[in-house]
């Protein structure tokens, strides 16, 4: 014969062993989730700053071949700055340092000049062009493009840093 109190009580007993399970299990459910969320936001956060490198390694090239070389008033663009995105931490910095490289005297009078991208050079540049041929006429870039952000998760703000490094001949 079975008593009513012990049955009473396994069925405390069973229902207190399913809720800590369901919870258990909601509680892996929830951490799993927060994590494919976090690194989704990385991964979208790393492909924006790559694709900001392209472009911005692609209009570098065509600010340095807007200048004419051949004149006497010319500009060497040695840094350009910008912003995109929000205001604040949500944006992304870029930073672009143009090298030079090339004959000597086709770079001996280039003097550095920065621009931001509202048009504001400072500096100026003469630039001798010689009569030389072949690859002692030539001038090739390095551009170092640095991509600067900040991620969305983490809890110390702390900047994440894209570089992309481009070797172009002009």
């Amino acid at each position: 014969m079975i008593i009513k109190q012990t049955k009473k009580a396994f069925s405390m007993i069973t229902a207190i062993f399913v809720i800590v399970i369901m919870a258990t299990v909601s509680a892996l459910i929830m951490n799993v989730s927060g994590k494919t969320v976090k690194a989704t936001t990385q991964q979208y956060q790393k492909e924006q700053a790559a694709l900001l490198a392209r472009s911005y390694t692609e209009l570098a090239i065509l600010y340095v071949m807007h200048y004419d070389r051949g004149g006497t008033n010319n500009n060497c663009l040695q840094t350009i700055t910008d912003h995109f995105g929000a205001a604040g931490d949500n944006g992304y910095d870029i930073t672009m340092n143009i090298k030079y490289i090339g004959n000597d005297d086709l770079l001996a009078n280039c003097v550095a000049t920065n621009i931001d991208m509202n048009g504001n050079l400072s500096g100026g540049a003469t630039w001798v062009d010689n009569t030389q041929s072949g690859f002692n006429k030539s001038i090739s870039l390095v551009i170092d493009t640095f991509i600067t952000y900040r991620d969305f998760d983490d809890p110390s703000n702390r900047d994440i840093t894209f570089h992309r490094r481009t070797l172009q001949k002009l």
